[in-house]
């Protein structure tokens, strides 16, 4: 009792300011992201730019942006979150193409896909996009690969729908992580307020050193669609249904190969390697000295792997 008369309670009053303070302060913070955001995104989406490839298709009754190439057993391609077709563009698809008939997909709500209002962006809906994708292009059954968010969903798809799939590729995926894990980025985007702020004072992500001006260019374009930001705030709320992931995992049967950077700052390699054995003989390459970036730092060593292990037919 000494310590609540003495200690304790002499603070209440301080900390039901500082709480005031806080909810002021975001209620602030979403007004004016919410503004932000509004002046962001002045592209309604209705046509697929004309300088950005591919083109779109009807698939589960939404537009799907997707850009094609090749001939042969297909190989579907997702991105990661924020991202785009364009991330396999530059060197992944074209070499892939040399053998194989490659889709590159752009999520809902992310590229050039349509933004969906009331949608419950997540890995439910992405997983069931890509089914229909594939089942609009009339493939019955094909290779998957995906990078980070994009791994999740291609393994949903893998471990669902087993009779859909070849081999899965998951090049630096999202895996659980631990609260300490997890980059502080997500978590301020996680915060109601925080999150609105911070996309909507943002012209796109990621913003970081490395990327080419054509993927900074082809990432804004994207960013000015009315609804992107929202898509990615709704999924980081909402949409990370970790125990399916983990169900999904422990579901895959297809051979399945895991690339992953030991220099991952957004999947740390060791939480890679705690999940990965939950995946059924899943292969694991790491690339040392690489990010969570594959496909720019090590664009070439990722091309050999995926060649060599989409190519065996030993299975």
């Amino acid at each position: 009792m000494a310590i609540w008369r003495h200690f304790i309670r002499p603070l209440l009053p301080w900390l039901g300011r500082l709480l005031v303070a806080v909810v002021v302060l975001l209620s602030v913070a979403w007004i004016a992201g919410t503004l932000l955001i509004r002046r962001a995104e002045p592209d309604p989406g209705t046509a697929l730019p004309k300088d950005v490839p591919g083109r779109m298709i009807s698939a589960g009754g939404r537009q799907v942006h997707i850009v094609e190439g090749g001939q042969g057993e297909p190989v579907v391609l997702v991105h990661g979150l924020a991202e785009s077709t364009f991330d396999w563009e530059e060197a992944i698809l074209p070499a892939l193409a040399a053998s194989h008939r490659v889709i590159a997909v752009d999520l809902l709500g992310m590229g050039f896909s349509e933004r969906v209002d009331g949608l419950a962006y997540g890995f439910d809906a992405w997983s069931r996009q890509l089914v229909d994708v594939m089942d609009a292009l009339g493939i019955a059954r094909a290779s998957i690969v995906g990078h980070s968010l994009g791994g999740a969903v291609v393994s949903i798809v893998a471990g669902e729908h087993p009779d859909r799939v070849e081999k899965v590729v998951l090049v630096a995926p999202l895996v659980p992580l631990e609260q300490s894990e997890r980059p502080w980025f997500f978590k301020l985007l996680e915060m109601p307020g925080a999150g609105e702020l911070m996309l909507g004072a943002t012209d796109h992500l990621p913003r970081l050193p490395g990327f080419s001006d054509a993927y900074h260019a082809r990432a804004k374009a994207a960013f000015r669609r009315r609804g992107t930001r929202q898509a990615l705030l709704r999924y980081l709320r909402h949409g990370r249904d970790l125990p399916r992931l983990i169900a999904a995992y422990r579901g895959i049967r297809a051979p399945a190969l895991v690339v992953a950077g030991t220099k991952d700052d957004i999947v740390p390699y060791p939480a890679l390697r705690r999940w990965a054995p939950a995946i059924h003989d899943a292969l694991v390459l790491p690339l040392e000295d690489t990010g969570h970036w594959v496909m720019r730092d090590q664009p070439r060593r990722l091309i050999v792997a995926l060649e060599e292990f989409l190519g065996d037919r030993a299975e």
